[in-house]
């Protein structure tokens, strides 16, 4: 089954529930030293091809758990921060799936340790998301866009996005201004080194929010065989807007992969609309969109469009998607197709 939801209903869940006292909060095993927080997740899903393949279903597990703390010291500012978050407790096997050795593992997802600098901000180094990375994810590949919006493209660029070996900053918010930034991708050599900035604004209704990823030209030589990679880059310019009960997103990805001087681009969009049919209703309907490249010698553009309904109490989501694909502008590709999808998230 396809990275198809990669990011969870978490950040939906969050909203929803700050909109009841009631809401859950992470469980304070020592205060707010040692706190223990997760999620019980998994969608059924049925997969329809639009070439070739078989119709075909089954169970997307996004349950996980993890520990986090913030510790003041009497004699010592700043603040030490930590956070240990396992992988999604998915129970696929397959060797052959990429995302299977941080299933279920201690660690496989955001785990780092830092110092808090109160009204500056914070220095953490582990495993994270790179800082452009956390808006292409939230809000614009919600719900379900990330096929088109994130991990595809057509140019051979390959990005970073949760990574290990992350150095990064958060700022302070700043009247609703803030900026972060990031340095990853040396695990190898220094010479890959990814550096990652952005920044947001949030007014009273609004939102905006930008960022550029770039990472420079190396080899690598393993096996007395050397490889290339390209300088390969990436700029967002994105935002929301809300009036009341309607949210709207949109955002501009314009991707590039300059190898020996031979360059290719390719730009990408997301939309979204969103709106509360009621106190515990949510009708929401995405488009994404990467148009052709630049040295395509035919179209390679790719579609998606989804839609989802979702019922919503504190903590809890109970939530039905269509995803509709078109990859490389080819109904025979094996990313074409539809999927149907019922799904469940608890979150403490």
């Amino acid at each position: 089954m396809d990275k198809t939801f990669k990011r969870s209903l978490l950040g939906m869940a969050v909203a929803v529930a700050a909109m009841s006292t009631s809401a859950n909060a992470a469980i304070e095993l020592h205060g707010q030293a040692v706190q223990l927080y997760g999620q019980a997740a998994a969608s059924y899903q049925v997969w329809e091809p639009a070439g070739k393949g078989d119709t075909n279903a089954g169970v997307e597990v996004e349950s996980r758990i993890g520990f986090k703390g913030v510790v003041e010291f009497d004699d010592f500012a700043p603040n030490f921060v930590w956070q240990i978050e396992s992988g999604n407790a998915n129970n696929r096997d397959s060797g052959t799936d990429p995302w299977n050795k941080y299933h279920g593992i201690l660690g496989g997802r955001d785990t780092y340790v830092g110092l808090d600098f109160e009204s500056i901000g914070t220095l953490t180094f582990g495993r994270r998301t790179n800082v452009v990375y956390d808006y292409v994810d939230w809000p614009h590949t919600n719900p379900g866009l990330g096929n088109v919006f994130d991990w595809n493209n057509a140019i051979g660029a390959s990005y970073e996005d949760r990574a290990d070996n992350m150095l990064r900053w958060d700022s302070a918010n700043y009247g609703g201004f803030n900026y972060k930034a990031s340095l990853s991708g040396m695990g190898t050599t220094t010479d890959a080194a990814v550096i990652a900035v952005s920044a947001s604004y949030t007014g009273e209704n609004f939102s905006v929010h930008g960022g550029h990823y770039t990472q420079g030209e190396y080899e690598t030589t393993a096996d007395d065989v050397t490889s290339k990679a390209g300088n390969v880059d990436y700029s967002l310019v994105g935002g929301s807007v809300w009036f009341g009960k309607a949210t709207f997103t949109a955002a501009y990805k314009m991707m590039n992969n300059d190898l020996e001087g031979k360059v290719d681009s390719q730009d990408a969009i997301s939309v979204t609309g969103q709106y509360w049919l009621s106190d515990k209703w949510l009708a929401k309907v995405g488009y994404a969109e990467s148009f052709e490249s630049d040295k395509a010698t035919a179209d390679n553009s790719s579609t998606a469009i989804t839609g989802r309904i979702l019922y919503a109490l504190p903590s809890w989501v109970l939530y039905a998607d269509v995803r509709n694909y078109e990859m490389l502008n080819d109904k025979e590709n094996a990313g074409s197709g539809t999927r149907f999808m019922i799904g469940t998230e608890y979150y403490f």
